[in-house]
């Protein structure tokens, strides 16, 4: 009778462990994942500029853009991170579908990094990051200092996370039941993936599910023995690179035709790996072994080759598929057919060819100046939007068409010195030097948007409330402003001064009420009545808007041929 009431506490006690194992790997993968939130937001805002540049100026050359792709993502943390970026640059018309296939391979090369990372043994970097990494980030006063602190602070919470998830394993190592499914489940490799793919499909992210294995092989809770652990190990990893390939799917969800071809390319790509490794993954395991000997890992260190099977697989895969890049090109945009359309980056209207008819070069630059216009009333109207609510997504495609329009204004405006160098009249040189100056103003229109939407991110970031006030005083000088710059678009567009000096006369309305909003609010503050960061972001949003005006009405001179005025 003892004895039965011995094991019947120990199988109770054994459950209880086993329920409490399994709470701290959730609490260890909650750590991990926010930890590496917060590391690669830290990352991206110290460097994400750059990064974002270098992809965006990625031309040809397979090998360059898998370098690119290693390194971005590699800094960045997240393979997911770079792939949406991809898909956002190629829907903008910023780079090539075929240009992205090549930064697809570096980035899952990039993305291992991870897992090499927390394979080592960082229970003693842990609380150090985290202490420094808090004091960085709270008392830094230079931005590079609290990026710094805030990429250390996340690094320390991700290894915590690491730590914690490890450490729920030994219940589960304890436990003969699970020790008996887990050895039976080993020779099911179809079942482990499966499971990386779901794992990784709900999360988001294969550097956590990467890192729940390593952990799983470093708790002894795959077994004692190293070679049956990796053997279980191997397919979960396959499995997650499969489903890694789901953000960048959703992300593509409404996109032009380039961008969702992005998500098949990553699908296609890892999938195809997949396929490759497992005709051989009896041999697998003895490379990654031989491999992780080779780099100075033991035998026995179970975690060094999960990282290492990970790393294996995305190289191998990129070296294999490298040579024959163009092919697997035409592959995908077989598998997702249709007609790409004009690259929104590019000029659609300016013929480099034409440049000894100034009439007509002069015409076709006036519609593209209009249509960049155009980009730049939409970036304005939804900046302003921000200001009640900002998403990243609308962030990320707000840059995208800042630097269209950037580019656009450096286009025109060496087309437009080419035609210069042709005879002109007298005429013809004066609405050269019109269109030029209307290139400029509505350039910096867009740089005010841009302006707009850094004032919403700090309201944001600071959880700063506009009252009703402010928010009326908001929506009808910017109403106001969007109607004189659309109308004078249009008359831009239709070469109508009547129409544009119809317009123009709203810019006298707009300096009126930003002075009257501007002196009603200082009275506000003075008073004590509105918080003062809030304040001086609506005070930095009038502004705007009111040189978005001044900007506005300059175009109009140009439709009137004033140039004196500008």
């Amino acid at each position: 009778m003892s004895r039965e009431i011995a094991a019947e506490t120990r199988m109770r006690l054994e459950a209880t462990n086993m329920w409490f194992g399994a709470l701290v790997l959730i609490g260890g993968l909650g750590l991990f994942l926010y930890g590496m939130l917060m590391m690669t937001e830290g990352l991206q805002l110290a460097a994400g500029d750059r990064m974002r540049k270098m992809l965006e100026k990625l031309t040809g050359g397979r090998v360059r853009g898998v370098l690119v792709g290693t390194g971005v993502t590699a800094l960045i943390q997240s393979s997911s991170a770079t792939t949406v970026m991809l898909v956002g640059f190629v829907n903008a018309g910023l780079m090539a579908f075929a240009q992205s296939v090549a930064v697809i391979l570096g980035a899952n090369i990039g993305t291992t990094i991870t897992a090499q990372i927390v394979a080592f043994k960082v229970q003693t970097l842990a609380f150090p990051l985290i202490g420094i990494g808090f004091v960085m980030f709270m008392v830094g006063n230079k931005k590079t200092v609290k990026y710094t602190g805030q990429v250390l602070l996340g690094l320390g919470i991700l290894f915590l996370g690491m730590e914690l998830m490890k450490a729920a394993m030994h219940p589960l190592k304890e436990s003969g039941a699970f020790e008996h499914w887990i050895s039976s489940y080993g020779s099911h490799w179809l079942l482990g993936l499966l499971l990386g793919m779901i794992i990784t499909s709900i999360i988001q992210s294969s550097s956590a599910t990467t890192a729940i294995v390593i952990a799983m092989g470093a708790g002894g809770a795959l077994g004692g023995d190293p070679t049956a652990a990796l053997n279980i190990a191997i397919p979960i990893i396959l499995g997650c690179n499969i489903g890694t390939c789901v953000t960048a799917f959703i992300a593509s969800i409404g996109t032009s035709l380039p961008a969702q071809r992005v998500a098949v390319a990553h699908y296609l790509i890892n999938i195809t790996g997949v396929l490759i490794v497992l005709p051989f993954l009896h041999w697998f395991p003895d490379l990654v072994r031989a491999v992780s000997e080779l780099f100075g890992s033991g035998a026995d260190d179970i975690a060094r080759q999960i990282a290492w099977s990970h790393t294996i697989f995305n190289v191998g895969i990129t070296l294999l598929l490298l040579p024959f890049l163009n092919q697997f090109v035409k592959l995908v945009k077989v598998i997702r057919k249709g007609a790409e359309p004009t690259a929104q980056r590019d000029p659609l209207f300016l013929d480099p060819k034409i440049f000894h008819g100034a009439d007509i070069a002069f015409e076709m630059a006036r519609k593209e100046i209009s249509r960049m216009a155009n980009i730049s009333l939409e970036m304005l109207k939804t900046s302003v939007g921000f200001m009640k609510k900002l998403d990243r997504t609308g962030k990320k495609n707000l840059l995208e068409e800042e630097s269209i329009v950037d580019n656009l204004a450096s286009t025109i405006t060496s087309y437009l010195t080419r035609v210069s160098q042709e005879t002109l009249t007298d005429e013809q040189s004066e609405l050269m030097v019109g269109l030029m100056h209307a290139v400029n103003d509505i350039e910096r229109i867009g740089d005010h948007a841009e302006n707009i939407m850094y004032l919403a991110a700090t309201k944001q970031e600071n959880a700063f409330q506009f009252r009703e006030t402010e928010k009326g005083e908001l929506e009808a000088i910017s109403s106001k402003v969007f109607d004189m710059y659309e109308g004078i678009i249009a008359a831009f567009e239709g070469s109508n001064p009547e129409e544009a000096a119809r317009f123009q006369t709203l810019e006298h309305e707009v300096d009126q009420m930003a002075s009257r909003y501007r002196r009603n609010h200082i009275i506000r503050l003075n008073m004590g009545k509105y918080p003062p960061g809030a304040g001086v972001i609506f005070l930095d949003t009038l502004s705007n808007l009111e040189r978005v005006g001044d900007l506005a009405n300059n175009v109009g001179h140009v439709v009137a041929g004033e140039l004196g005025r500008l």
